[in-house]
C-alpha cells in the first residue's frame, strides 16, 4: 500500500501531505474497503512549541486521490486539564483545507494541546486520518519567557468583533454534527445514529431476555370426542376413571371449552434496527402442562420458536430509563396442550364400542393444539436504567393446523449490550 510522502510540521504549524503513488490507481470500491488511508508525518515532526493567547492555525493539503472524494477535513483537539475532545472543521481554500484552534481558548493555560485529523467523504466515512487519539499531534503552550527566540510568538488574540469565523488565527467553527456512515466514523465513545451523525448516548442496541410465559387457550368441544376427531384433529377424551373415551357419541352443540396450557421458560434477542424498532427470535421450554398424546398420534414436543417484530411508542425509548410500551406481531412453531372438560351423551342405537359408558357423562377433553401459529401482542417495560428493564405482555395465538385460540401472556427481565 502506498501513502503519502509525508505531513510536515511548519513554523506556522501547517500540515502539508504530498500526492503518493500506486494508491490512486486503485479502484474506488477497493479503497473503501482498504480502510482511512494514514497520512503519516516523521516522528520528530510530530510536536511544536507555542505561546499563550494566540491561536494554533492547522493547514493541510490532501494527496489527490484521497483530495477528490474528500467532503469535510475535521480537527479534533484537547487542551491541558480538559477532560472533552473537541471537533473542528477546516475550510477548504484551493487544495488547502485551512483553520484554527482559537486563541481565546488556548488563553493563559501551559501544557500540552493535543489534536488528530479525519477526512470525511460524502457520505461520512472516514477515508484518511492524521495521527490518531491515542498518538496525537502536540503542541505545547509555553509562556513568552521560556520560549526560543522566534518560536510561537506571533500577534496575540485580536478582538473577536474584528476576526470572523474560519480566518487564520481567529475562532474556527465548532462542528455541532459530524456526518457518519457506522461508529468507526465516530470517536470518543460516541456511535452512529439512524440520521447518519455521530452521537453520545447510551443507547443499546442488542436486547436478551429471560421470561415466563404461560398459555391459556379455548377451543371448540361439538364433536370432539368422536374416534374421527381424536384421531386426526389432535383431541382426547378421558372418563372419570381415566380410560380413554372410545364409544360413539351423538353430535350435540356443546359450549367450546379451554383452560391452562403449557408453562414455558423463554429467551430471547433482539435487534435495535431503528429508535423504534427492534427484530429478533425467542426460544422456549415448555416444563409444565403436557397432555397424553392421542393414540396413534404425535408425542408432546417441550420445544418453541418464534420470530418477531416490535414496534416501541415513544421518542427514542432506548436512549434513556422509565416505561417503554410496546405492540408487536410474531410467528413461529409451538405445541399447545389445552385442558378443558365436555359432556358426552352416548348414542343407545350404536352397537356398544366401548364398555362403562353411561348414557351421558362428563368428560375430560385435551387438545393439542399447533404446530405453528401467528399472532400479535402488545406490552410494556419498565427501564430503571437505559440497559436494564423488566417487562410485561401478552400476544393471542391462532395456531394451526390444529385450531385454537391461544392467549400467552408472559413477564421476565431484559439485558441490553
Amino acid at each position: 500500500m502506498s501513502r503519502a510522502r509525508g505531513l510536515f510540521a511548519l513554523p506556522a504549524l501547517a500540515l502539508a501531505a504530498a500526492s503518493g503513488a500506486g494508491r490512486a490507481e486503485e479502484p474506488a470500491e477497493d479503497r473503501g474497503k482498504m480502510g482511512p488511508e494514514v497520512l503519516h508525518n516523521p516522528t520528530l515532526e510530530r510536536t511544536a512549541e507555542q505561546g499563550i493567547l494566540r491561536a494554533v492555525p492547522i493547514a493541510i493539503e490532501l494527496p489527490i486521490d484521497i483530495a477528490l472524494r474528500a467532503r469535510r477535513v475535521l480537527v479534533h483537539y484537547r487542551l491541558w486539564g480538559d477532560p472533552d475532545w473537541t471537533a473542528l472543521e477546516l475550510r477548504r481554500s484551493g487544495a488547502k483545507y485551512e483553520g484554527a484552534i482559537p486563541c481565546l481558548e488556548i488563553s493563559t493555560v501551559t501544557g500540552d494541546l493535543r489534536y488528530y485529523i479525519r477526512v470525511h467523504d460524502a457520505e461520512g466515512r472516514v477515508i484518511a486520518t492524521g495521527a490518531s487519539r491515542a498518538r496525537p499531534y502536540l503542541v505545547t503552550i509555553k509562556h513568552d519567557t521560556v520560549l526560543e527566540p522566534g518560536e510561537g510568538k506571533g500577534a496575540k488574540c485580536p478582538d473577536p468583533a474584528d476576526c470572523p469565523a474560519g480566518l487564520l488565527g481567529c475562532p474556527s467553527e465548532r462542528v455541532v454534527e459530524i456526518a457518519c456512515q457506522s461508529d468507526a466514523d465516530c470517536e470518543g465513545g460516541t456511535t452512529c445514529s439512524w440520521r447518519g451523525f455521530c452521537e453520545r448516548v447510551d443507547r443499546r442496541k442488542n436486547w436478551f431476555s429471560l421470561g415466563v410465559q404461560q398459555d391459556v387457550g379455548a377451543f371448540a368441544t361439538a364433536g370432539v370426542c368422536s374416534l374421527y376427531s381424536q384421531e386426526n384433529e389432535g383431541y382426547a377424551c378421558f372418563r372419570a376413571d381415566d380410560a380413554q373415551y372410545t364409544g360413539t357419541p351423538v353430535q350435540t352443540n356443546t359450549p367450546p371449552s379451554g383452560g391452562l396450557g403449557p408453562t414455558r421458560v423463554v429467551v430471547g434477542f433482539e435487534r435495535l434496527i431503528h429508535y423504534d424498532t427492534t427484530l429478533g427470535l425467542r426460544l422456549g421450554w415448555a416444563f409444565f402442562g403436557e397432555g397424553p398424546t392421542p393414540r396413534e398420534g404425535t408425542a408432546f414436543v417441550p420445544f418453541s420458536l418464534a420470530a418477531r417484530a416490535t414496534h416501541w411508542f415513544g421518542d427514542d425509548l432506548f436512549a434513556r430509563s422509565g416505561l417503554r410500551p410496546y405492540t408487536f406481531v410474531t410467528g413461529g412453531y409451538a405445541m399447545v396442550d389445552l385442558k378443558g372438560r365436555t359432556v358426552v351423551r352416548e348414542n343407545p342405537l350404536a352397537p356398544p364400542y366401548q364398555g362403562g359408558n353411561d348414557l351421558e357423562q362428563e368428560v375430560t377433553v385435551w387438545k393439542r393444539a399447533g404446530d405453528g401459529f401467528v399472532g400479535a401482542g402488545t406490552g410494556l417495560a419498565f427501564a430503571w436504567e437505559s440497559r436494564r428493564a423488566a417487562f410485561v405482555e401478552i400476544a393471542a395465538h391462532a395456531v394451526f393446523p390444529f385450531g385454537a385460540l391461544v392467549l400467552a401472556p408472559s413477564a421476565g427481565i431484559t439485558l441490553g449490550f
